[in-house]
């Protein structure tokens, strides 16, 4: 595989218009690919679309913690499908808005079951922008060709008082990774792995690792072209933040709970 080559602008202009176009093929391949979750093993299998990426709108006591209530909570997830990763604890993509107050931040994971297998409370800047979550290696493994639904949902704290939870959830599928496709990973640059990632449709690594090289570039106006054409492809140019914010994590080891499950209001979302 040659290497791509970004030391001049028409190569780089070339590596823009080369990933705007694989993810728009990849997505489409994707939508038109995406197995039915529908079973007739049980009717306690979930059917259906993923959920929602964008959190309803906040109004009232919900409210008192959002600094700005025309920002959404936005899960950075392609459009009508399942998102889809090789990892055993992906990473997931969100843009939060800014917070003045104090909150509570949620992570739960829902086996296709709809069981809860794990859930976590989630330490969340409070600052606009994209930031990530990574699921902990104490976190239950998701199982190769499994989809699970997912949901963060955050409320407003007043003391020990809690608003309503308001939130965003998708489905996830985890799929097994080519021992060929794992080895040109091993091997290639960043560059190169953005473009095998792509390629592959494991969208959870393609937006990892065009992040990290936004994070690697700064003073770098190509990748946030390319992530701008990212968002553009999945409908969430005006609604994702340009700017990185800090990587949130777990503030206490996450933990196995049953009959436990929470209710997001959305709102107004999408």
């Amino acid at each position: 595989m040659q290497p791509f080559c970004l030391s001049t602008r028409a190569s780089k202009a070339v590596f823009i218009a080369t990933l705007a176009t694989t993810v728009g093929l990849s997505l489409s391949v994707g939508i038109l690919s995406q197995p039915s979750f529908a079973s007739n093993d049980t009717d306690k299998l979930r059917q259906g679309l993923p959920g929602r990426r964008i959190s309803g709108g906040v109004r009232g006591p919900a409210s008192s913690c959002f600094a700005d209530f025309n920002q959404s909570i936005v899960a950075i997830l392609p459009r009508d499908i399942a998102s889809k990763t090789s990892a055993a604890h992906p990473t997931f993509w969100f843009s939060t808005p800014e917070f003045s107050g104090a909150k509570s931040v949620e992570f739960e994971l829902f086996d296709q079951y709809d069981e809860i297998i794990y859930t976590t409370q989630i330490n969340m800047s409070d600052h606009y922008g994209v930031s990530e979550f990574q699921m902990p290696e104490t976190a239950p493994a998701l199982a190769i060709d499994h989809e699970y639904r997912w949901v963060l949902s955050i409320a407003c704290k007043n003391g020990y008082q809690e608003s309503s939870r308001v939130g965003v959830q998708g489905l996830i599928r985890r799929v097994d990774l080519p021992s060929s496709l794992a080895a040109q990973i091993e091997s290639a640059s960043l560059e190169e792995k953005l473009a095998l990632y792509t390629e592959a449709q494991l969208w959870h690594e393609q937006v990892s690792t065009l992040v990290n090289l936004r994070r690697r570039n700064l003073a770098e106006p190509t990748f946030q072209l390319a992530w701008t054409a990212l968002m553009e492809s999945v409908g969430l140019s005006a609604d994702v933040s340009s700017d990185l914010s800090h990587q949130m994590s777990a503030v206490a080891l996450g933990e196995i709970v049953a009959n436990s499950e929470t209710t997001i209001d959305n709102t107004n979302g999408e």
